[in-house]
């Protein structure tokens, strides 16, 4: 897990990557050498050493030197892929991951990246040719952003640097899926399936329950600690269930009091099973927790409120794990989207299949601009690496193929998700309490205690007295382009503005929304506790 900074045809391109790099360097904790493959590219790593710690310094190059890769996350099956290329005769130099990529691709050129599990971008440079790929993991776990000018093209892992670098020019995003080539940005094929098959299945707990476990299995780092983003909700007591089967002694972390809605279950869970459960203290009324904003939305590169919120929690639990000496923790991110955790999912799967199938591809769709980025900028500004099991190809192809009687079902006439991951809970009595199971999804910042009350929210009433009615429509007219609907966006966008010229970014206008009917299905919702309309 990096951030990374390559040039191609640009000028000055070795003092713009030094430049960049220096935008970056809370995302490692040392530089590998900058690297010139041809006049006027250059490509430097801030490398966080997880895999090969001491010889996996970037760029790393194919075999016969021809291709050199700066790479920015984790090949969960490069092991797999490393015999394989052995097998044809390729002779290693490291053990790490980002080697094996440049040998994939210097011998199966792009299609060595429909075999690729993991989370990653990264671009890869012909040091003969000077021709390049770049490429973004399908789900858009890792960021890559890039300016170009003529035929020039500069890359970087967040936006900021780019900006500060290069006076003029939009910044655009990789999408996720995607690759760039000279001439080319198109989505390559991946193991994560595009569409549904014909019939669905009917869901099967236990072989979900080896899906995860397995998916949880290879996320864990081999010599170095481990932990969880432990909230006691459902998903993220699944995960503490199977990464202490393979690691008894990693340990969890939750934000906020006991106080907190979400303390009296993973209070359980830890008392039933001695699971080493680590507060970090999160007041959410106080002055220091608003006084947050400024560095969460400078740190999430983002003025929307579903990333704002709740990366105020992810910074605070960020900053803790990283104190703690750990580099490496799984979260539960995913699960909500797959197995239709949230309300919008939940109503519309129960209204028709093809309702919901739509709105969990939108929700999909946004997650590299909404909970990916939150967890990818927050943890990053910490230097930890989290990874995310739900969105191994394995489970999200077992979710994307579900009946919805596998997802939602009436409970007391009310359409509830999760159905088959609810069951697993019934495979270890013993080990999963019954109440988490039977819980009601509540968002991560208001487990924690933040705007755990949205018809009185404490949260929101701070920009009610910040900015009067008036203030929001001057506002909304000065940031017309971005569609700012309440003074909370509002006091968020002029937060980012000041960190970074937003009209470059063309894609903030384009807002993280789901085209969810709210109107529609009113009286449903408020059968919703923690859904506010």
């Amino acid at each position: 897990m990096c951030g990374i900074a390559v040039a191609i045809d640009w000028p000055d391109s070795e003092a713009v990557v030094r430049l960049l790099i220096d935008g970056i360097l809370h995302r490692g904790d040392i530089t590998d050498p900058l690297f010139s493959p041809r006049p006027h590219s250059a490509m430097c790593t801030r490398r966080l050493r997880i895999v090969d710690a001491e010889r996996a310094v970037q760029p790393q190059l194919s075999f016969n030197g021809r291709i050199a890769v700066s790479f920015n996350g984790e090949i969960y099956n490069y092991r797999e892929l490393r015999c394989e290329l052995r097998a044809a005769g390729i002779v290693f130099r490291t053990e790490s991951d980002t080697e094996v990529l440049a040998n994939a691709l210097q011998t199966w050129g792009p299609a060595a990246l429909g075999r690729l599990v993991g989370i990653y971008a990264f671009v890869a440079i012909d040091t003969a040719t000077g021709d390049f790929l770049a490429a973004r993991d399908p789900f858009g776990v890792k960021p890559l952003y890039v300016i170009q000018a003529g035929r020039g093209l500069l890359f970087c892992s967040e936006m900021r640097p780019l900006l500060d670098a290069v006076p003029e020019g939009d910044v655009m995003l990789l999408p996720p899926g995607y690759l760039l080539a000279r001439g080319a940005c198109v989505r390559f094929k991946s193991p994560l399936q595009t569409s549904p098959s014909i019939v669905p299945s009917i869901g099967d707990a236990k072989t979900l329950d080896a899906l995860l476990a397995e998916a949880a299995r290879i996320r864990i780092p081999d010599a170095l600690p481990v932990a969880v983003l432990f909230s006691g909700g459902i998903d993220s007591t699944l995960l503490a269930h199977y990464t202490r089967r393979f690691r008894p002694d990693a340990h969890g972390y939750f934000v906020g009091e006991r106080t907190s809605p979400d303390y009296r279950y993973a209070a359980e869970y830890a008392e039933n099973t001695g699971f080493d459960l680590r507060m970090v203290p999160f007041d959410a009324d106080s002055d220091a927790t608003f006084a947050l904003i400024d560095e969460v939305v400078a740190a999430t590169e983002s003025f929307e409120p579903n990333v704002v919120r709740d990366a105020v929690c992810s910074l605070v639990v960020s900053e803790k794990i990283h104190n703690d000496g750990v580099r490496v923790a799984l979260c539960g991110e995913g699960a909500d989207e797959l197995f239709c955790g949230y309300p919008p999912l939940e109503i519309a799967f129960q209204d028709t299949p093809a309702a919901g199938q739509a709105i969990r591809s939108e929700c999909l769709a946004l997650m590299h601009r909404v909970s990916l980025q939150r967890v990818d900028r927050c943890s990053m500004r910490y230097q930890v690496e989290i990874r995310e099991p739900f969105l191994d190809p394995s489970i999200a192809n077992y979710a994307l193929n579900l009946d919805p009687s596998a997802l939602v079902r009436d409970v007391d006439g009310r359409a509830v998700g999760k159905a088959v991951l609810r069951e697993i809970y019934d495979l270890y009595p013993d080990a999963l309490p019954a109440a988490i199971r039977d819980r009601t999804k509540v968002p991560f910042g208001e487990g924690a205690g933040l705007d755990a009350t949205p018809e009185n929210s404490g949260w929101k009433q701070r920009f009610n007295a910040t900015i009067s009615d008036r203030d929001l429509a001057d506002g909304r007219r000065e940031f017309e382009a971005f569609n700012i609907r309440t003074k909370e966006e509002l006091y968020y966008i002029r937060k980012l503005a000041q960190n970074i010229d937003i009209n470059r970014v063309p894609h903030l206008r384009d807002r993280a929304w789901i085209s969810f009917p709210v109107g529609e299905y009113r009286e449903k919702l408020k059968a919703y506790t923690h859904f506010s309309l």
